[in-house]
């Protein structure tokens, strides 16, 4: 493991005119590594030379910014969805865009409905892949599209892989701006509702962000098991309804599992049910 790093003092400027506190917040990002996905703040005040307190602000500022977010236990922290919308931009093109567009399209070709790949930067579910469906009155979306994550099928399943603290510093206040009238605008409301998500493996929107639009969505997992991103279909509600749902989310939910073992998730993780085709995971 790499020694303190001997940044400037975070109230002054750097040597060379950098700024201290910049540089602070970057050696904090530089810490964590694939088998150190946590770090706690007596880390960070180790590791920079500085005192818990100043290290309790830098990490709370990087919070606020969608940098990091709290890991359950008080004093730690994990890397948050803001670097991977960074990261899908930087490299037009990141791991989980190439392995997921392929089965993204067999899901739309078998469906008909517009596909979508989706992370989370906030409280925003932000649209990185777009397949079009086939129908002629279909859902037309774009690459970029930033949609309130908690009125989205893709948001929501993207959400429900989150920690309450988390929630806590997105949804400071418990009242959430509603879309439509069928939106969610309470936060405990929308705590249960991810309780049900993380229980059934899957995300609806009935016309939670637009009227007349409904979408199924399913979590997509990484390596460590932690939700990645997530894959959504969206079309009419005169087509999907109710009725015809429970069969959509059962395809959503393979074409997520198939991303997944690609990206080398583990085949069962806790808190979710297990994968379709599972003994135990036909729901």
């Amino acid at each position: 493991m790499a020694g303190p790093v001997q940044a400037p003092d975070q109230d002054r400027p750097a040597r060379d005119g950098l700024v201290g506190s910049l540089l602070h917040g970057l050696a904090i990002l530089d810490m964590f590594e694939r088998d150190r996905p946590v770090i706690s703040l007596s880390e960070i005040a180790g590791n920079l030379g500085v005192h818990r307190s100043s290290a309790s602000r830098l990490a709370a500022t990087l919070a606020a910014a969608g940098y990091l977010q709290p890991a359950g236990e008080k004093g730690k922290y994990r890397l948050a969805g803001k670097l991977a919308a960074l990261g899908a931009l930087a490299t037009d093109g990141t791991e989980v865009r190439q392995v997921a567009l392929p089965c993204l399209r067999d899901l739309v070709e078998r469906c008909g409905e517009t596909g979508h790949l989706a992370i989370l930067d906030g409280a925003e579910a932000v649209t990185v892949e777009v397949v079009d469906g086939w129908h002629t009155v279909r859902m037309h979306s774009w690459v970029g599209k930033r949609s309130p994550a908690h009125c989205s099928s893709m948001g929501k399943s993207l959400l429900a892989g989150v920690t309450g603290d988390y929630l806590a510093v997105i949804y400071p206040e418990p009242r959430l701006e509603g879309r439509t009238p069928a939106s969610i605008t309470d936060r405990d409301d929308l705590e249960r509702r991810l309780a049900e998500i993380r229980a059934r493996g899957y995300a609806v929107d009935l016309e939670e962000l637009e009227a007349g639009l409904c979408c199924v969505a399913a979590p997509v997992f990484g390596r460590a098991g932690d939700v990645v991103a997530s894959i959504s279909v969206s079309g009419p509600a005169s087509r999907l309804n109710e009725a015809y749902i429970p069969d959509l989310a059962r395809d959503v939910r393979r074409a997520a599992w198939q991303v997944s073992q690609r990206l080398g998730a583990p085949r069962r993780i806790g808190g979710w049910p297990p994968p379709p085709g599972d003994p135990a995971g036909n729901r």
